[in-house]
């Protein structure tokens, strides 16, 4: 994938999708091991990333931008906190560690990627290790919601579908809810999203 789109995007002094957390991410914290290794992936200028870092997680930021994880490293040096960063294409990425957890707030890829993109985030678990994310559903094009996302609703994702990409045991937390995002320009107004938190099953 070319990432000028992605570099030319960030490439603003503002924070594209807002300095605050995705507020579904900060509200599942509890979810996550205290001081544990968290995957922020695809986490762009690092909105999330720095809030997990200030509670005091080991964070690592995953974007395709340089200028993206550019402007991440100097909010962190501003903020004093830790952050670890990774400039990867998701498509092609395959993680060489495990995390306690894996963040991630609207990864949208080309539909022949997203099985992928969902082995991806299980591989980067650990046992016992716990996923927390966000997307858009084919509704916020269907319905014609105007707060964000890819243009084109197969690049959006399904409870149905992610039910069938991750093993049932694991899931604590599917939903397809209409929510009011506060996101910076990048995403603002009601959304129709899928929020799911699952869990890689313990080794036995």
């Amino acid at each position: 994938m070319d990432p000028s789109f992605w570099n030319s995007r960030f490439d603003r002094d503002h924070f594209v999708y807002g300095a605050s957390p995705n507020a579904f991410i900060a509200a599942q914290i509890a979810h996550l091991p205290k001081d544990g290794t968290v995957l922020d992936l695809a986490g762009g200028e690092g909105r999330n990333a720095i809030y997990l870092a200030r509670e005091g997680y080991d964070v690592t930021l995953l974007d395709y931008s340089e200028v993206a994880l550019k402007k991440a490293v100097a909010w962190a040096k501003r903020e004093g906190v830790a952050l670890r960063t990774q400039h990867a294409d998701l498509t092609t990425w395959t993680p060489e560690r495990t995390y306690d957890a894996v963040v991630a707030s609207f990864v949208h890829l080309p539909v022949q990627w997203q099985p992928q993109l969902y082995e991806t985030m299980q591989a980067a678990l650990a046992p016992g290790g716990t996923l927390i994310a966000e997307w858009f559903r084919p509704e916020q094009r269907t319905d014609g919601y105007t707060s964000g996302g890819p243009p084109n609703a197969d690049m959006m994702m399904t409870a149905d579908e992610l039910r069938g990409a991750f093993p049932h045991e694991g899931i604590e937390l599917l939903s397809e809810p209409i929510v009011s995002l506060d996101e910076g320009p990048g995403h603002s107004g009601p959304a129709a999203v899928v929020r799911l938190v699952w869990t890689r099953p313990s080794e036995t």
